[in-house]
């Protein structure tokens, strides 16, 4: 909604007992009467079929057809609905405008892609133009850098110095260990996100992206024979106690976690914890953690662990991995946030994944640490749902949403806030919905102070922590704005950020929106940085009173 965009995927699960794709109250209802979504709306691939052949949704394979396209499904990626339209035309369940109004949304798309004006800007761009150049390859290397997120760098352990041969005593100087570097893994990935063959024939793995950024020699080895394997090399466990960097790669890859797999587990799998222990019990000095996953691991084992010095989190980066090695070496300044919250193992134990509940309390859902006898679930025990993602999680993170360290240390003041905010009511297109006074009212200025030695990137971060937070289904917070900036030292830049009038607003049980009136605390990066045992996030912190002045109503 804030956005603007103009298109939107249509999903694989069903929402309140609906395929999302056949969902017109999803689609038609939430997407494009309350959001005002104008643009196309195209399926997951196969998730029309799946209405059929894997939801039963409806009896037949037209029917299924039928609702697709009369919830506003504009797109089929696939083919169940090529396939089988004409059947439903031809059995009355369908009639030629059903097909003419999806048709409409796709052509309106198009149109405004310039596809029909001669020419197409967009005829002008070929892609051996745009794909696998030096830019877009700098782009892809670029975006792993900006997204690599530091959760821990104790004694500046990173980032390492760029040694030449004349420096080092020992050619065996930096030893990197990556299970996750076996040629299986590195394929699976670079194909999945980007076809078959990637820029150059070459799938960089994490060691090729060390070698490429030190002049002395460096040894690589897997460790383990790839991420779920428990026979450790020894060869690598005693290249590691010759060491006097290891820099370990752990995490997870797409055979523990994609799409149509959900993870089984949020720790590392014990073959790389088996791994981590045996390199820590060689080394001298504290090794440095490169976590490539998308999923929301435990990681206190790293955190707390006085032999690992550095934890970087890379996502999954695939062939752009390159784009660490500046980042490892301080070319360039971390500045990625975390964009999940980091659980506790237990977390996995306390609600099952059945239970879609944002908010906390009593789950419909047996535990899922409890194996029921004899098949049957009502032997278990109910469990607790502690409240899912940053708005709502009730528990302590191991990583809260939104942390990450840098190499350079900032100051935030807040220079620029409203006291107060008065929202009016606004009857449009006969539904009541509020504004502020003027959007004048609802800014605020951040002042971002290097006061480090490094030119770097920050990211502010905007919170609401609205009254009453936490009860009555009251979000805990809600991030309402951010801003990247870079900041050279010494440098002060002002950062503005803009909260809209919905921020202020909360969605009661039949989704209709009213004011939340009260006093907000409004939070400018994380005050909870500091449980991760590290005072290096700037913060900073003001509050606003939100009240509804039903003396006057705003006609749009």
């Amino acid at each position: 909604e804030k956005g603007g965009v103009t298109s939107l995927m249509c999903s694989y699960n069903s929402v309140n007992g609906v395929p999302s794709c056949a969902n017109d109250w999803l689609l038609k209802t939430v997407a494009r009467e309350s959001w005002n979504f104008d643009g196309a709306i195209v399926s997951d691939c196969d998730a029309d079929s799946d209405v059929f052949n894997t939801h039963h949704f409806t009896n037949t394979p037209e029917e299924s057809v039928r609702d697709v396209l009369r919830a506003g499904t504009d797109v089929d990626c696939g083919t169940f609905v090529t396939d089988k339209a004409a059947s439903a035309l031809a059995k009355g369940l369908i009639t030629e405008s059903d097909l003419d109004e999806r048709l409409r949304q796709q052509f309106r798309l198009r149109m405004r892609l310039g596809h029909f004006d001669p020419p197409s800007p967009l005829d002008a761009i070929m892609p051996e133009d745009v794909v696998c150049t030096d830019h877009a390859k700098r782009l892809a290397m670029d975006g792993a850098a900006q997204g690599a997120t530091l959760l821990k760098n104790e004694n500046k352990t990173l980032p390492l110095r760029r040694t030449t041969s004349s420096d080092t005593a020992s050619s065996d100087e930096l030893v990197v260990i990556n299970p996750l570097d076996n040629e299986a893994s590195l394929k699976q990935l670079a194909n999945y996100y980007g076809g078959s063959q990637p820029c150059d024939g070459t799938f960089w793995s994490l060691a090729e992206t060390i070698a490429e950024q030190v002049t002395h020699k460096s040894r690589s080895f897997l460790g383990l024979d790839n991420a779920t394997a428990t026979n450790i090399s020894a060869e690598a466990i005693a290249a590691a106690a010759g060491a006097q960097r290891v820099i370990l790669g752990l995490g997870t890859d797409l055979t523990l976690a994609r799409e149509g797999q959900d993870a089984s587990s949020i720790e590392l799998p014990p073959g790389q914890m088996r791994l981590l222990e045996e390199v820590c019990k060689v080394v001298e000095t504290p090794i440095i953690v490169v976590l490539f996953t998308a999923t929301p691991l435990d990681i206190r084992s790293l955190l707390s662990n006085p032999k690992v010095g550095a934890v970087l989190l890379a996502g999954q980066p695939s062939v752009a991995v390159r784009g660490l090695g500046d980042v490892i070496f301080g070319v360039k300044v971390p500045a990625g946030r975390t964009v999940q919250t980091m659980y506790p193992k237990e977390y996995a134990d306390e609600v099952s994944i059945f239970d879609f509940n944002m908010r906390p309390g009593p789950s419909e859902w047996p535990r899922p640490d409890c194996t029921p006898s004899k098949g049957s679930q009502s032997a278990c025990p109910k469990g607790t749902n502690p409240g899912r993602t940053h708005r709502f999680y009730t528990g302590e993170a191991v990583i809260p949403f939104g942390f990450g360290l840098s190499y350079t240390t900032f100051k935030y003041e807040v220079v620029s806030s409203p006291r107060s905010i008065a929202l009016t009511r606004d009857i449009a297109n006969g539904r009541p919905r509020f504004v502020s006074e003027g959007p004048e009212a609802i800014a605020y200025a951040v002042n971002v102070t290097n006061i480090g030695n490094h030119d770097a990137d920050e990211v502010v971060l905007g919170f609401l922590k609205p009254p009453m937070a936490g009860q009555d289904g009251v979000p805990l917070q809600s991030l309402f704005a951010f801003e990247r900036v870079h900041v050279k030292v010494g440098q002060i830049v002002t950062v503005w950020l803009y909260p809209s009038e919905r921020d202020f607003l909360q969605a009661n049980e039949e989704g209709n929106w009213n004011a939340h009136e009260g006093r907000y605390v409004v939070e400018f990066g994380l005050q909870s940085a500091s449980k991760t045992g590290s005072n290096l996030m700037a913060f900073a912190t003001t509050a606003v009173d939100v009240r509804m002045d039903l003396d006057s109503i705003f006609i749009s």
